[in-house]
């Protein structure tokens, strides 16, 4: 007896499926984009809500910023023997876009969970809500960019700073922490101890990526290979280098790319599985 032959449309149906999610992904990135609008406006809100009566605003942020670049400035540079001038613009850049990071991986593991009165009323794309709190993380850097100019000045970086490449790095970076964010916001919907095992990582992550101190510091091989395998060291290095007069080395732009590839395919598989059990999670 002859097997049977299985029909084109069988043999296709697993791929035709995957192909279906992957142009629903496709589409829900391509809504997200054109309502910037919508996100671009609920970003603004939750800045003004967080500090609604507040005098100074979001401003406190870089006030409180600049006090601790001041004292931590000057006891580090003596702790790590180094010239304050060279050393505060250091640790000031690493601090402030460090904790842009933070704020962005922190805030991410909530997307949903905020965006759910949105989101069981009508169908909504899901990645205007991450690129909500990329935006809003965005803003609140825009607040340290004073900061940033009197940090550089003070060290003598300002004219030598190469600020075009500075806005690559930083594009390459805000698009890859996207990418994190997406894939925080969904696990941190179904699990909801996500937040509080990021919030630690992080923490520890403060003081094993080269903030305050440099990598050429460690002694160990092992240490600096830790080092050169820490995807927030690569992205500080695209934001920080270029500021302070340096072009980041090839190794650090092939370090992020594929950092960046990775993250799209964790993504898209993260996104594929999450996208219709979110609104059941919330």
């Amino acid at each position: 007896m002859a097997p049977r032959s299985i029909p084109p449309t069988e043999r296709q149906a697993p791929e035709s499926r995957w192909q279906h999610q992957a142009q629903l992904l496709l589409q829900d990135l391509s809504q997200s984009l054109r309502q910037w609008p919508l996100w671009t406006h609920l970003g603004w809100q939750d800045l003004l809500r967080q500090y609604r009566r507040s005098v100074l605003g979001p401003a406190w942020i870089a006030i409180n910023m600049a006090i601790f670049t001041a004292a931590f400035g000057w006891i580090g540079s003596q702790l790590f023997n180094q010239n304050p001038k060279t050393y505060v613009p250091y640790f000031c850049l690493g601090n402030v876009f460090f904790g842009f990071l933070t704020t962005m991986f922190n805030e991410g593991c909530r997307t949903y969970v905020d965006a759910a009165a949105f989101l069981k009323q009508a169908a909504y794309p899901k990645f205007s809500f991450v690129f909500r709190v990329m935006w809003r993380s965005l803003l609140m850097l825009l607040h340290q960019l004073p900061l940033i100019v009197v940090v550089l000045w003070y060290g003598g970086n300002l004219v030598g700073a190469l600020w075009l490449l500075w806005l690559a790095g930083l594009a390459l970076t805000v698009l890859s922490a996207t990418l994190v964010l997406a894939v925080l916001a969904a696990l941190a919907t179904r699990y909801r101890d996500v937040p509080m095992v990021v919030a630690s990582v992080l923490q520890i992550a403060f003081f094993v990526t080269p903030v305050m101190w440099h990598a050429s510091q460690l002694s160990s091989e092992r240490a600096q290979l830790l080092t050169a395998l820490n995807p927030l060291a690569v992205w500080l290095d695209l934001m920080r280098q270029p500021l302070l007069g340096a072009a980041p080395p090839t190794s650090t732009w092939l370090a992020s790319g594929l950092v960046l590839g990775l993250l799209l395919v964790v993504c898209s598989f993260t996104y594929l599985i999450a996208r219709r059990r979110i609104n059941y999670w919330l």
